[in-house]
């Protein structure tokens, strides 16, 4: 089994949907490699949705308990079956609707304004490395109810954990990182719990090592994708300046923008799972102990689902984007990253007058994706 090896290819722009695309078309699976082992990609939306549901031959745990487990330690990701379930609802308070929607209304508004508040007078930034960069930490953070403020810091730390596999020893450093900042303030929960997802998760029945498993997760999964995805989002709404100009006259259409943003380009390209048993994808038949690559960026993108899916079209009305997932293991965080996303182009729109693109550089990475840099310049 030959293919291309995704764990280091960049497939910038197009590149890596034409690979995704040829896939699609091609019959059965096509061969791939990640991290040097042969591996096939499912594009088809249809196969995708099937096989990713299917938690008995194809689980999600094993590919994580490699992936994550080593350096986050045991969590519900990296779990299946009647464990996952019970550790995720012991989670979940953290992504509760009701929690998330008081946590968007009363502080993510608010510190997305103060993020942006660190360079509005200059008329030019890098969105990228100025505030994706920056947001998507710091909500975690003050959500956990952590000190806010080092996200250079708290960015790097978490890039050293989900680069566990290529330097083991840098990852369990900067899971002890994070430890350091989160053992205090467990020490002051526990004399006087709060309204935060610290307190939460320490009053939920975990032990302290699962409640700093999971702590550990929120960073290296839920901040990361969605700085990625807040990259891509700002590459695709500014280099198109008549959704610019549309979104700043009617912000009604930022989720619409966001959902389109996700479907094009997801933060999470490709998502690793491993048949344990001998199983059909569609109409290819798969021995146990194959590794698949389930493309949720080629689902997102099949045509026999979206119409003209290369598009960029807020305005479709179709089937559910797979970005966050499918199945048993969907994203519980999809809500807090889409309002993220939402309340960052808000912010950008709201107190950048006259906001236009400088350079924006492609879209990267055939596993994680994100865009590199959007320069751009407003009126001070």
């Amino acid at each position: 089994m030959t293919g291309p090896e995704l764990t280091t290819a960049l497939l910038p722009g197009q590149q890596l949907h034409e690979l995704l695309a040829a896939a699609r078309s091609a019959p059965g699976l096509t061969p791939a490699r990640l991290l040097g082992q042969p591996a096939l990609l499912v594009t088809r939306y249809a196969d995708l949705k099937a096989f990713m549901v299917d938690e008995t031959s194809f689980p999600g745990g094993p590919v994580y308990q490699f992936s994550v487990e080593p350096v986050c330690g045991p969590t519900f990701i990296s779990m299946d079956g009647e464990e996952h379930v019970a550790v995720r609802q012991q989670a979940m308070p953290a992504f509760r609707s009701r929690p998330v929607s008081r946590f968007i209304d009363d502080q993510l508004l608010p510190l997305a304004h103060e993020v942006v508040d660190r360079f509005a007078l200059r008329g030019e930034a890098d969105l990228v490395a100025e505030l994706s960069a920056v947001l998507p930490y710091w909500a975690i953070s003050r959500k956990l109810g952590l000190p806010v403020g080092s996200e250079e810091k708290q960015r790097a730390v978490t890039r050293a954990l989900l680069a566990h596999v290529a330097d083991p020893a840098g990852a369990q450093r900067a899971a002890g990182a994070i430890d350091d900042v989160v053992r205090p303030v467990m020490e002051q929960r526990r004399r006087e719990p709060q309204d935060d997802v610290l307190s939460q998760l320490m009053t939920a029945g975990m032990d302290e090592q699962q409640v700093l498993s999971h702590v550990r997760l929120l960073y290296a999964v839920g901040a990361t994708t969605t700085a990625d995805a807040m990259s891509n989002l700002f590459r695709n709404v500014l280099t198109r300046p008549e959704l610019v100009a549309r979104a700043a006259a009617d912000p009604a259409v930022v989720p619409s923008l966001v959902s389109e943003s996700l479907r094009t380009e997801p933060p999470v390209a490709v998502l690793p799972r491993l048949a344990t048993q001998e199983a059909a994808v569609g109409n290819t038949v798969v021995p146990g102990g194959t590794l698949l690559l389930a493309a949720l960026a080629g689902g997102n993108r099949d045509p026999e689902v979206f119409t003209d899916p290369d598009a960029f079209d807020p305005d479709r009305d179709e089937a559910e984007v797979l970005s966050f997932g499918v199945g048993p293991k969907f994203c519980p965080g999809w809500n807090l990253a889409r309002s993220q996303l939402a309340a960052a182009l808000t912010v950008v729109l709201d107190r950048l007058p006259g906001l236009e693109l400088v350079e924006a550089a492609e879209p990267q990475g055939a596993i994680l994706r994100a865009t590199p840099s959007v320069r751009v310049r407003w009126r001070r």
